[in-house]
């Protein structure tokens, strides 16, 4: 390898320079490697040669031993970075066996000193400095090299005037000088350590019946490096609006504001599972990571754990043993339960009541398979948490079953995070056990400073107890940590609402709209604030939407609106009211909505006798009994103090 060779070499739209360390794509500089470089290099000018595996092994990394595979990890890196697409060798051809050949024409250009080529140089010579390369799988290393020190910035000027000064002139001297103080200081930034990483949806080559796979091993990846308590990992929700789209992660990760993007594709044949995936710093562009694993599909989580690791050692970050332990863990050993599992979550994420019915079903069928798999009873708690808040089952019989679910879960294994955030739900939200609740929530959030979830479940409960200020600040690390989830953001203008800050809730609840228009909860939670602010047509217009996005027919959607148009405000929630009647004749309808409706037309008496049914019931609504600026008219009455003291809010 001749890394002194002052000749440039052309070949497609690539252009290599092998002295100045630097490969650029139609101009634009392409990042590697160190090792993945010198590779090209020996490959590149031993041009349509069969270069074998021992001598790029010899000429890349010397008298180090080197396992096989750190080579075809470099063959594999500049593969992608050259768009060499599996099947179709542009670039570099496979000698099976024996090694590999560089196949593209190759022009060879000769290459005189320039003042472009000393700018670049010292450039290339700062930023080589700053890297830090860490090869794995060695099994002997080379002594350390110590650097000289990086030349002061005054000499850096003064060098470069005496190289090209006599030349161009001050002017010039000068721009280069500050061309490369520029290059140099964004380079340091760029090497300082990832704090913050987004993991994409990973794709599946259209396949749709793998959906379920792709997204769990998205998941389970996601849930992994969370672990990592110094290291901020944005939640599944935030990532997934990008599922299915090319993917440009500098875009990425100013939108979510990571500095990390970890992309991946997913391929199964037969019973081979094959997984690629590479880690981009946003911040300047480069690749600091990529790698291809193949296993059986049985043993997919084994290859997760390698992925997760991989990532985390390429970042350079070392975990305690409780936090280490979590990210190695699998949580059954049978690649069925497991296969069931990813299709239980994959439905239960679609948020839909069909499709929390059919998770739960799958997740039924994986503890039946394995009956100690405690994610399996986390996601039955969490399917029968939402079918409550669903209306699908009333909260006496689903929650119930919820409960169980979470404290096996938890019976099984203490350390899981979502399980504690579950049962705090469970203990706020139908035992009324505040206490309890709160120290499942600090728990799961002790585990797993990355569960966005858990600190949103939090924040409510902190809003629940009139403790607005510390909702707040919990809704927003919620919100870094799943910054575009639609449900975080609404619920952020809920507790705004909830303080009594109808202004911000408007403005919070507007903005949470621009994101998705078809998200029927901000509707509903506008709604709300226009109505305590007597806004009136502004509520039944968003009131209207919530009921369109939620599937009510158009008839009814009409007659709604010509009882505001002819009797105001009353005559639409008297046609509220009346809706809800002809409802509960053909299905359930849950009393909390007979007893808003009946307080909004200002009739206590029946309001309260559907509050005593809502009680009965354990409804959720009772839980914002305390805050809810509805409840206002009503603080006063003997009865509402008393159902406080029931709620043990009193």
């Amino acid at each position: 390898m001749n890394q002194s060779d002052k000749a440039s070499y052309q070949f497609g739209e690539f252009r290599l320079e092998p002295s100045e360390h630097l490969l650029r794509h139609n101009g634009e500089l392409v990042s590697l490697t160190p090792k993945a470089f010198e590779t090209l290099i020996v490959l590149v000018q031993k041009n349509g040669q069969l270069v074998t595996k021992d001598e790029l092994l010899k000429e890349v990394w010397g008298d180090v031993f080197v396992e096989e595979s750190n080579l075809a990890r470099n063959i594999w890196t500049l593969r992608k970075a050259l768009g060499d697409e599996k099947g179709d060798h542009r670039f570099i051809e496979t000698v099976p066996k024996l090694g590999y050949r560089f196949i593209a024409p190759i022009s060879r250009i000769p290459q005189d000193e320039s003042v472009d080529v000393v700018v670049q140089r010292r450039v290339r010579a700062r930023i080589v400095e700053e890297e830090h390369e860490t090869d794995t799988n060695l099994t002997a290393l080379t002594a350390p090299v110590t650097s000289l020190p990086a030349p002061t910035q005054a000499n850096r000027f003064r060098h470069t005037a005496i190289r090209v000064g006599a030349a161009i002139g001050g002017m010039i001297v000068l721009s280069m000088g500050l061309f490369f103080v520029s290059r140099s200081s964004r380079r340091t930034v760029a090497a300082e350590p990832i704090k913050s990483i987004a993991v994409m949806p990973f794709s599946n080559a259209g396949n749709a019946e793998l959906d379920y796979l792709s997204d769990g091993v998205t998941e389970d990846i996601i849930r992994r490096l969370s672990h990592a308590s110094n290291l901020k990992i944005i939640a599944r929700s935030s990532v997934y609006r990008f599922r299915g789209k090319q993917i440009d992660p500098q875009a990425v990760g100013r939108e979510l504001n990571v500095q990390g993007v970890l992309t991946g594709q997913v391929v199964q044949r037969g019973d081979s599972l094959l997984i690629t995936s590479e880690l981009v710093d946003v911040r300047d562009g480069s690749r600091l990571w990529g790698d291809r694993y193949e296993r059986k599909a049985s043993e997919v989580q084994l290859l997760q754990s390698e992925l997760a690791q991989d990532v985390l050692n390429t970042l350079h970050l070392q975990l305690a043993g409780d936090n280490q332990s979590l990210v190695e863990r699998n949580y059954t050993h049978n690649p069925d339960a497991y296969q069931l599992y990813l299709k239980g979550r994959y439905f239960w994420n679609k948020r839909t009541r069909d499709g929390m019915r059919k998770g739960l079903d799958f997740f039924e069928q994986a503890i039946s398979v394995d009956p100690n798999y405690s994610l399996a009873y986390s996601g039955i708690a969490d399917c029968y948490n939402v079918l409550s808040q669903f209306g699908d089952i009333a909260p006496n019989t689903a929650m119930p079953n919820a409960k169980a679910a979470a404290l096996m879960a938890l019976k099984i294994d203490d350390t899981l995070s979502e399980a504690h955030a579950s049962l705090g739900t469970i203990y706020e939200v139908y035992d009324w056990n505040w206490s309890a609740a709160e120290a499942e929530f600090k728990r799961a959030i002790d585990l797993n400073p990355n569960n966005a979830t858990a600190h949103h479940w939090y924040a409510m409960y902190l809003s629940a107890i009139g403790k607005q200020d510390e909702a707040l600040a919990q809704i927003r690390l919620a919100k870094e940590l799943d910054p575009v989830s639609l449900i975080i953001n609404t619920n952020e203008g809920w507790i705004l609402f909830c303080a009594h800050d109808y202004d911000r809730a408007i403005q919070q609840l507007h903005a949470t709209i621009e994101m998705d228009p078809d998200f029927s909860n901000a509707h509903y939670k506008l709604a709300l604030v226009y109505e305590i602010k007597g806004m009136y047509k502004e509520a039944v217009d968003e009131y209207l939407k919530n009921h369109m996005l939620a599937g009510v027919k158009q008839e009814k959607l009409e007659a709604l609106k010509s009882a505001y148009v002819k009797s105001g405000w009353k005559g639409y929630c008297q046609a509220e009211l009346d809706m809800l009647r002809s409802d509960s004749k053909t299905g359930y309808v849950l009393p909390k909505y007979f007893a808003l409706s009946y307080l909004q037309l200002h009739e206590t008496e029946e309001a309260f006798k559907w509050f005593e049914e809502a009680f009965k019931e354990r409804a959720e609504l009772l839980v914002y009994l305390k805050v809810d600026p509805r409840f206002d008219p009503i603080r006063s009455d003997p009865r509402f103090q008393d159902l406080l003291r029931r709620v043990n809010l009193g």
